[in-house]
């Protein structure tokens, strides 16, 4: 299975392929003539709620801590969650209390942490009963990087998804 970074290489890719034909997004995104791979990852990277590539891969990747309180993008928000009342943490120790009382399933946003109810995961285009989430202890921020990779993953396939519906 591929991984989300690996996924956003690949679209970024058929993206820049695609460069030369009226309706590209890169062609209005950079205001070059001609667009590199750079451009259309940094493109694809703020499509999914990031600030830039490596902010991207890095999250992504779960290479960084996301128990820290540094900024995750808005990667896990989509704008159907905007009318779901869900509880949103200043901190991550807070989301863990939060979780402990009423359950939930905690995810991070920008630096603060949401814990999501089913309808929230619904709303980003993925299953609130999928195995991962108990897996990963209804928890995103811990837990295996392969397993929360995966999950990255779906929900990267469901912004596409969510995207094509949109059109």
């Amino acid at each position: 299975m591929l991984s989300a970074v690996e996924e956003l290489k690949i679209r970024s890719k058929i993206l820049l392929k695609q460069r030369h034909t009226a309706d590209s997004p890169l062609a209005n995104f950079v205001k070059e003539k001609s667009p590199q791979l750079k451009h259309a990852l940094l493109y694809l990277a703020r499509e999914s709620g990031f600030n830039d590539w490596q902010h991207a891969q890095s999250v992504l990747s779960c290479q960084q801590n996301q128990t820290m309180q540094q900024d995750s993008g808005k990667f896990w928000y989509s704008p159907a969650c905007m009318a779901l009342l869900n509880h949103w943490c200043a901190s991550y120790q807070e989301a863990m209390a939060l979780q402990a009382k009423q359950g939930g399933v905690i995810l991070p946003y920008k630096s603060q942490y949401v814990v999501a109810n089913a309808s929230y995961i619904e709303a980003l285009g993925l299953d609130p009963k999928d195995p991962l989430w108990q897996a990963l202890e209804f928890n995103w921020c811990e837990g295996s990087p392969a397993l929360r990779q995966e999950i990255a993953y779906k929900r990267l396939l469901a912004m596409q998804t969510q995207r094509y519906k949109a059109c």
